[in-house]
């Protein structure tokens, strides 16, 4: 990655509950890209002031942005179906195509844990670099056939990380995304995504795909391991894609209790012990701005040193 890359921003999306995630996924992208010089920008819908002052504090290069109306009054549409009652924040990441003047965006989920740099992506001349989902691992399966006959997509890919060219964000690119939103775009999709078959049919034949190490689904790890050969130890970037997420507390008690469903996985101690490390640097950092006196200054917009 070039030092100190103006034109660079790294971009999430977040809600309370994943708050501990986020810190986890950009502490863990600092620790790997300390010369990385680009904004931090998260999404938000209501995200308390205090937990948007301590993530600002945190990291300090960080700009939050709302979910906007255009895509709030597009989700209400959505809401219809029981399917989305309950996974209208994962669309959230449209907002991303939203925002130029950016050469390259990283978009990460908030559940990532960066173990090795990836600064070798931005550097890429593709419009749009991604890693295969857990249909396209399975080879020879496709998403998204209808009983009309459309082909079904392949080499279908994961949402979760993604390196998007500048040119595929706003204008044209937001609005036509916006358009998709609607309850027709799933009819007879004959796919169980959701905001994934949106990405897949309307990038279809744009993306290349890379290696899982970029994105290493946990929850596909077999599948991984038979396709590509690759451990979650080695993967640069591991991918908590799972119903339990590692700081869910409330299912790991569930797992002390007995129950067997909520066990965690191995790799969870992973993210246990990059947490204890945020947690420890995070400490230093606001330690350092109390005693410069700038702790406030940049709660309020998220600007501040990095």
């Amino acid at each position: 990655m070039p030092a100190r890359d103006p034109q660079a921003c790294l971009f999430t999306v977040t809600t309370e509950r994943f708050v501990p995630g986020t810190l986890v996924m950009l502490d863990t992208f600092l620790e790997h890209h300390p010369r990385f010089g680009g904004d931090i920008v998260i999404v938000h819908d209501g995200l308390p002031e205090a937990l948007r002052r301590a993530l600002a504090e945190s990291f300090g290069r960080v700009r939050f942005e709302p979910v906007s109306d255009e895509l709030r009054e597009r989700l209400e549409r959505l809401a219809a179906l029981p399917v989305f009652r309950n996974r209208l924040p994962n669309f959230y990441f449209l907002e991303a195509f939203r925002l130029g003047g950016y050469r390259k965006m990283l978009y990460c989920d908030s559940d990532l844990l960066f173990r090795a740099p990836v600064g070798e992506l931005f550097d890429s001349e593709e419009v749009l670099l991604c890693c295969r989902d857990r249909v396209s691992l399975r080879a020879g399966e496709g998403i998204g056939g209808s009983r009309e006959g459309a082909p079904a997509l392949v080499e279908t890919f994961n949402g979760g990380f993604l390196i998007i060219d500048g040119q595929l964000r706003g204008g044209h690119c937001y609005a036509d995304l916006l358009a998709m939103l609607s309850p027709e775009t799933w009819l007879d999709a004959g796919s169980p995504h959701t905001d994934q078959l949106l990405l897949n049919r309307y990038f279809a034949g744009r993306q290349t795909l890379v290696s899982s190490t970029y994105n290493y689904l946990l929850g596909s790890a077999r599948a991984i391991r038979a396709r590509e050969g690759l451990d979650a130890e080695s993967a640069k970037v591991l991918h908590f894609n799972l119903r339990i997420k590692p700081w869910m507390t409330d299912a790991m008690l569930h797992w002390l209790q007995g129950d067997p469903a909520r066990e965690p996985q191995p790799a969870f101690k992973l993210w246990y012990d990059a947490y204890v490390r945020c947690l420890a640097r995070g400490h230093v950092r606001s330690a350092w701005r109390r005693h410069k006196g700038i702790g406030d200054r940049h709660a309020g917009d998220g600007r501040g040193p990095l």
